[in-house]
């Protein structure tokens, strides 16, 4: 047998991976959630399809028509490649199949094509390539599960998977909540998109790095950094527990087991050859996928396409976070002349031509120019986004736990989310599905997913604007949301359960102890005083029981959590039966249901986003 480290994954490792595949899979019900989630998918594919669509059907054509020389510059169409190297050579793997379905879709020049066939194609490609998504999610979510049913076995406490219910089992409600994810459903298998595949990856880095294979978990993070480069957001969190616990003396596994200290040759306190095996390891997955451009003198033209910061602080339809309250109270002060009221604003001149330019739809930088406000620049987004990021390192260099280091990934995100230059309110997915492994560690975990998932996926409402898509965004939305809700009380109520059997256990033995001890001395009114105890601890148990049932139903959420989620509602009427109606003719008007979307959801995100704050500095994890 092969020694194992925590650098490299050994024959047993290997084994050992392969069979928790075939542990995740022999359960019939995951089974049941593949087939329940592929149904709804296959329901979805007639569905409206964005401009995304035609931006992957050029990206076939222009992979598999030209040279990777021309890739970065072809721009016959308007949705130029402006994705890292891996996500093109994805496309151009996908063009080999789609030459056998329809070529039409692989000619440069055919615009717009939409053939049957074509949608079928992209759509088939999006739900089979999830594959990797639900595979990651179900290893992962069994992973974290057996840690926490190892920790709860050394309490006393039986709560293994084999003999629970459905409803009961954690590893099970943490897969469903992620792969039923209602924002995949909205971006991926409406709007199109292939962010299913992308978080896919993400899973099995984040699962092998707690599994403490870390150069594998590495590698596909530096993958994934190739396929898509708004994954930098996470790129902090990953590179401090790097760091921290891989390259520094005193580092330890990540897994949670005994901790074992590496004695290694180090200098200053840095490993040398662990720094050196990780180097070349992500290195030469940026070499192998930047490395033609840079030889061919192109990297200059890729950077210009994969960082367009011409577009503007913010897009068409602001993303729900910092700057779209920044935003609103800009186009506030200049309603009815409101600045002149103000002091500091009363001697602006500004000229009658001057419009909401914010809320036009208009995403160039030009047209987002701050009136009153400001003007914010890229350089003040990354320095407000880099003094934010504490918490999220804060939360990883405090422990090695597989929690801290999850939760530092949500923060690391949520800050570039809430702080980033043109983020897009897609991003938000970002969040909530890594967010979605911690939602069953406690209580305050539960709330504050499901008040993040609750407003982030109804943020996302917009992108699904026709028609014939409102019963089905709000159909997956108050669905998931429902299930999500009811999960958190099967999950609590048996928690509940099990804690107060480990009281009743412990009471018992308590009380026998003391008969067992005392019983030559008097056995009768030891008896007598153990009935009594015994009475008195289960009516204590029973009272419990129902307060803890009680507060279970709530979540815990306070009454002013309640009121605005009550308002997402009133919201939503707004813009599905009156803005259309009324408002949406007057110009000055139009644009003012994606306004208040964005504007009352940031509230909503910020609110979470603070409260990631109170769970890391108070050690509520």
């Amino acid at each position: 047998m092969i020694k194992k480290n925590n650098n490299t994954i050994s024959s047993k490792d290997g084994n050992c991976f392969f069979k928790e595949i075939k542990d995740v899979l022999r359960f019939s019900r995951n089974w049941n959630l593949i087939i329940l989630v592929s149904t709804i998918k296959l329901l979805l594919i007639p569905s409206y399809f964005s401009t995304d669509f035609e931006v992957h059907r050029n990206w076939l054509a222009i992979t598999s028509s030209l040279p990777i020389s021309k890739w970065y510059f072809e721009n016959t169409s308007e949705w130029t490649l402006d994705y890292p190297p891996f996500f093109g050579w994805f496309e151009y793997f996908l063009s080999k199949f789609a030459n056998y379905v329809d070529n039409g879709m692989l000619v440069i020049n055919n615009l717009d094509y939409k053939t049957t066939s074509t949608i079928l194609f992209q759509r088939f490609s999006v739900i089979i390539s999830d594959s990797l998504f639900i595979l990651s999610t179900l290893l992962l979510s069994n992973y974290i599960y057996n840690i926490m049913v190892k920790k709860h076995q050394n309490s006393g406490i039986n709560i293994h998977g084999n003999n629970l219910h459905w409803y009961h089992d954690k590893s099970f409600i943490i897969s469903s909540i992620i792969i039923l994810n209602p924002g995949l459903l909205m971006v991926d298998h409406i709007h199109f998109q292939y962010n299913g595949f992308l978080k896919g990856i993400l899973i099995f880095s984040i699962y092998f790095l707690v599994r403490g294979n870390i150069l594998i978990g590495s590698i596909l993070f530096s993958v994934l950094l190739n396929f898509k480069h708004i994954y930098m957001y996470m790129a902090p969190a990953f590179f401090v527990y790097l760091l921290k616990y891989y390259c520094l003396n005193d580092s330890t596994k990540f897994n949670g087991n005994k901790q074992q200290q590496n004695k290694e040759f180090s200098i200053f306190g840095l490993k040398i050859f662990n720094l050196i095996k990780l180097g070349i390891s992500v290195l030469s997955i940026f070499l192998l996928s930047l490395g033609p451009f840079f030889y061919m003198g192109q990297i200059q033209q890729l950077v210009s396409r994969l960082f367009p910061f011409g577009r503007g602080l913010s897009h068409a339809y602001w993303a729900p976070n910092f700057w779209s309250i920044y935003n609103f109270l800009d186009r506030v002060l200049l309603f009815n002349s409101l600045y002149k009221k103000i002091p500091f604003f009363k001697n602006f001149i500004i000229p009658d031509q001057v419009t909401g330019n914010l809320t036009s739809g208009l995403v160039g930088s030009e047209t987002q120019s701050h009136i009153l406000l400001p003007k914010i620049t890229p350089q003040i987004t990354l320095l407000i986004t880099i003094l934010f990021l504490i918490p999220s390192i804060y939360s990883i260099l405090k422990s090695k736990s597989w929690k801290h280091f999850i939760l530092g990934i949500c923060q690391s995100s949520f800050t570039f989310f809430m702080f980033g230059w043109h983020v897009h309110e897609k991003a938000i997915i970002m969040i909530t599905i890594p967010m979605g492994f911690l939602c069953l560690v406690n209580n305050r975990f539960s709330k504050l997913y499901f008040l993040l998932s609750t407003v982030g996926h109804y943020s996302l409402f917009p992108l699904l604007f026709q028609v014939e898509e409102i019963p089905t965004r709000i159909l997956i939305l108050v669905t998931y949301t429902l299930l999500v809700y009811l999960s958190f009380i099967s999950s609590s109520s048996n928690n509940n359960n099990n804690n107060n059997n480990n009281n009743n256990n412990n009471n018992n033995n308590n009380n026998n102890n003391n008969n067992n001890n005392n019983n030559n001395n008097n056995n009768n009114n030891n008896n007598n005083n153990n009935n009594n105890n015994n009475n008195n601890n289960n009516n204590n148990n029973n009272n419990n029981n129902s307060k803890q049932r009680k507060s279970s139903f709530s979540l815990g959420l306070h009454w002013f959590e309640k009121i605005y989620l009550i308002g997402i509602i009133l919201l939503e009427i707004f813009n599905v039966f009156i803005h259309p109606v009324f408002l949406v003719q007057i110009e000055r008007f139009s644009f003012i249901s994606l306004m208040l979307t964005s504007v009352y959801t940031s509230i909503g995100i910020i609110y979470c986003y603070l409260f990631t704050f109170k769970l890391i500095f108070k050690n509520e994890i």
